[in-house]
């Protein structure tokens, strides 16, 4: 399955903003110059930007930037749990490691396009997936690749049981976040420890491992809207409706 990747609404925003800023300043033609002023030497005056507008304009980029996951609304409400979790099966291809996912993330309130995002980037949705090169010789197992000096009291099925790893894995991240105080930071800690990041040395792989998840985040978000949200707008205001304050 194909994860489409959907125009960034930041993007449109900063293309918005600069066709703004063209505009304005086309307007300004010869008929603005001071006579006897030759015209190659012709300096365009753009008119200052009120501090109204540069308030206006940064709340509007500020706000494309926050990005509400309506998706765990969607998997909360009854009418549309079981289209959610056909979506994220289509996307694993297992209803089960789906289900494993999605329960867990509701558990500990975590957004399940950053939860199936980390779950890709950690072992691409395998649940027997192991990892032997770790510099310390310790080995990552399952779905969300939990170590095992991390968790010593797990048996060594139970690292590949898609529920019992889904439920650790989304116990420690929604920790990490919690510590880090950021998606970055949360997902950071997940990968390198707590104490690298906290102490600055955050390793180069990890940044480059953080970033590839959160890129396949925004292909999850912009995947579920075109699939669900638009083509159903009722659901959202269903959702909507059943969040306002009674």
């Amino acid at each position: 399955m194909n994860i489409k990747f959907l125009i960034p609404a930041g993007v449109i925003l900063a293309a918005v903003v600069g066709l703004n800023l063209y505009y304005r300043v086309k307007s300004i033609t010869k008929n603005d110059t001071v006579p006897g002023d030759d015209v190659d030497n012709i300096t365009l005056q753009i008119p200052a930007w009120s501090a109204p507008e540069n308030a206006a304009y940064t709340a509007e980029i500020l706000e494309s930037m926050e990005k509400p996951d309506y998706i765990l609304d969607y998997y909360r409400n009854e009418s549309s749990h079981s289209e959610v979790l056909a979506f994220f099966s289509a996307l694993v291809q297992s209803e089960d490691i789906a289900g494993a996912i999605l329960t867990n993330a509701d558990a500990f309130d975590i957004p399940p396009s950053l939860a199936f995002a980390l779950c890709w980037g950690e072992s691409r949705f395998n649940p027997l997936a192991v990892n032997r090169t770790n510099r310390n010789q310790t080995i990552d197992r399952g779905l969300f690749q939990l170590n095992g000096n991390s968790f010593p009291k797990l048996r060594e099925a139970d690292f590949f049981n898609p529920r019992v790893n889904a439920y650790y894995g989304m116990a420690h991240l929604r920790w990490c976040l919690d510590s880090g105080g950021s998606d970055v930071a949360g997902l950071a800690m997940y990968n390198a420890g707590t104490n690298r990041v906290n102490a600055g040395t955050t390793p180069r792989h990890t940044l480059d491992h953080v970033s590839r998840i959160l890129e396949f985040r925004k292909g999850i978000e912009g995947l579920f809207q075109a699939e669900y949200v638009q083509r159903a707008p009722h659901l959202q205001r269903e959702i909507m409706i059943s969040k306002s304050p009674r």
